[in-house]
Parts: structure tokens; sequence; C-alpha cells
């Protein structure tokens, strides 16, 4: 059965070539590889069309929700795989998916390796990932974009990506969602990998996580029964935002009151302010439990509760901004 693997590429002339050549490197016989170029300005149409078997597609930059369905557009395959720009495959990585199809399925997912082990940045996100990634079961109602195969036949289906989302958050949750609730079942193995090269830098990191609290209310507008989590995020991820918000904004609220209410009110605001840091820890337990399992010891406990508390703090931020935008106003995109 031929496999048609899609890319997505924006200004990515940093890991593009090698992750085309790992897609060229499959071990599985049947595919093609196909490169959708979303108005790159750097090299990364020069860097595609110079590798032998690859299938260069241009489109004006439009976002990858639209640069993924054009690829969908041009792929010959029953079923189509995505990866992105930045992600090496593995050589097993579509004989790993393919080897999960059967009837009654209609979209296979894998697990993400780590490209950049040595930033410390990296290596956070992607033991959270291994922990989330850890809780999955074979069926799942989520598969990422990075590493997921669809039969392309449901992927019309349900109409594809859907391209207000104008860059990468949720929408492959949605996608996700509409086929698991319409078209069949999605599995999930660990067994398909690709490495991926995470984010190195902090507050590129944290405006990426605002973007996705702003772009996590279109999800829930569309789909409101997932908005106390998935089986990827959970009711944690979701209570996490809110809480870190809370948590900041009640120490401004005792600044203010101390000198202008009773000292019995000042400490039920203090006590409230506990409990909301209790609640916080103890919905993020199980993730600074296991990463920290995973990276050998505790020590590094007060950077894990930074790392998840302004990650929370940024896609709360991003939340009130999504809600205003896509709730109150009932906007389709931004």
């Amino acid at each position: 059965m031929l496999v048609s693997i899609i890319i997505p590429a924006y200004n990515a002339e940093r890991t593009l070539d090698e992750c085309l050549r790992a897609c060229l490197a499959q071990t599985y016989p049947e595919f093609e590889v196909i490169v959708v170029d979303d108005g790159s300005t750097d090299s990364t149409a020069e860097i595609a069309q110079a590798i032998d078997g690859i299938i260069y597609v241009h489109q004006e930059n439009g976002g990858p929700s639209k640069a993924r369905n054009a690829g969908a557009a041009h792929a010959k395959g029953e079923i189509i795989a995505y990866t992105d720009s930045d992600c090496i495959a593995e050589p097993d990585w579509i004989e790993k998916l393919m080897s999960m199809f059967e009837d009654g399925v209609t979209a296979v997912g894998g697990t993400y390796g780590i490209a950049n082990p040595e930033s410390k940045l990296a290596q956070l996100v992607h033991n959270e990932i291994v922990y989330r990634h850890g809780q999955f079961e074979q069926e799942v109602d989520f598969l990422g974009s990075f590493n997921v195969a669809y039969r392309k036949k449901d992927f019309d289906e349900v109409g594809g990506f859907d391209e207000d989302f104008k860059i990468a958050s949720g929408e492959d949750n949605d996608l996700a969602y509409r086929l698991h609730d319409t078209c069949g079942k999605l599995y999930f193995t660990r067994e398909a990998v690709v490495n991926h090269y995470h984010p190195e830098k902090s507050w590129p990191y944290r405006r990426t996580q605002m973007r996705h609290g702003i772009w996590r209310m279109k999800i829930y507008a569309k789909h409101p029964k997932r908005s106390s989590g998935d089986k990827y995020a959970g009711p944690g991820a979701f209570a996490g935002p809110p809480l870190s918000l809370l948590l900041i904004a009640a120490p401004v609220l005792l600044l203010i009151t101390v000198n202008v209410i009773q000292f019995s009110a000042f400490m039920v605001l203090y006590v409230a302010w506990s409990f909301l840091g209790y609640l916080y820890l103890k919905t993020n337990y199980a993730v600074l439990e296991a990463v920290s399992k995973n990276i050998g010891s505790w020590e590094s406990v007060g950077v894990l509760i930074s790392f998840l508390f302004f990650r929370d703090v940024a896609r709360g931020l991003g939340l009130i901004k999504g809600v205003w935008h896509f709730i109150i106003l009932r906007r389709e995109t931004l």
C-alpha cells in the first residue's frame, strides 16, 4: 500500500535536509515524500528541490494546516503520513505505523525522541512528553501531526485540517477529535519514533505556549465536551493555567488590601493563596515525579516547578485572549 509522507515547511533551512533524507531512508517499500513550502523566505525551497526523490509543492504563506491539506491534495497514497520539518524519522517509522492499521482503524500515531539532548529546556520538554505518552493505551482520542498516518479517504471525508488554525497550535487536536467521533479508532504506538528538535530558548518557548492557550479556546468552542482535557493532556493540564494565574493574582491582592482590611480577612486571603499553591502542586505532582525520575533525581525539582509554572502562566494569559476572541466575540480565526 502506497504511503504519502507529507512535510509542511516554513523557513526550515536549519533542519529540513536532515528531515527529508530520513524520510527517504524508510524501510517501508512503497512511499513518496512531499514537502510543502509554506511561502518560506530562506533557503527551504533550494534545499527541498536539490534532493532527488522529493516532490516539491509551493504555496503562499497560509499556515501549516493549509500546507498539510495542499500536500494531501497532491498525494497518491491510500495512507497519508505527516511529520514536521524539525523532526528526524527513524528508518522504520512508516513500517511501524503501517503495522498498526487494521479494520476499523482510521489513524495511527507515534512518539517523539529527542534530537537535541544537550539543551536543558529541550530535556524538560521531552521528558514531560515521555510521561504523557507513557499514560497512553493503544486506543486514544488524540494524535499529534508530528508523527501520524491517516487513511486518506477518512481524512478527506472530514475535510482535512481546519485552515482557520493559522499557526501550529491545536489543528491536530481538532482533526483527531473529528476523526475519532465520526470515522473510527485512533491507535498509538511507541514503536514509531521521530526525533524532534525541542525548544532551546525560554522566551520563544513561552510565547509559543501563549499561542497554544489562545488557540485552545477555539478547540473548546468547536469541541465543548473536550474542555476537560483528552487522553494526552487530561484535566490536570486544563487546571494548571488558571491556577497559575490565581497564584500570581492572590499576592498582588494581598499587598493591595493589607493596609485596608482587618487582619482576620488578610489571613483568610493568605490561607486561600496557600491552598491554591497546594492545589497547583497536587495537580502537577505526577508530572513532576515522572520527569524527576527520568532525569535521575529530585535535585532539579525547583527548576521543574518553575518550568511548569511559567509555562502555565503563559498558557493562562493566552486562554484569556482566546476566551475573548473565540468565545465572547465568536470569531473563527485570528
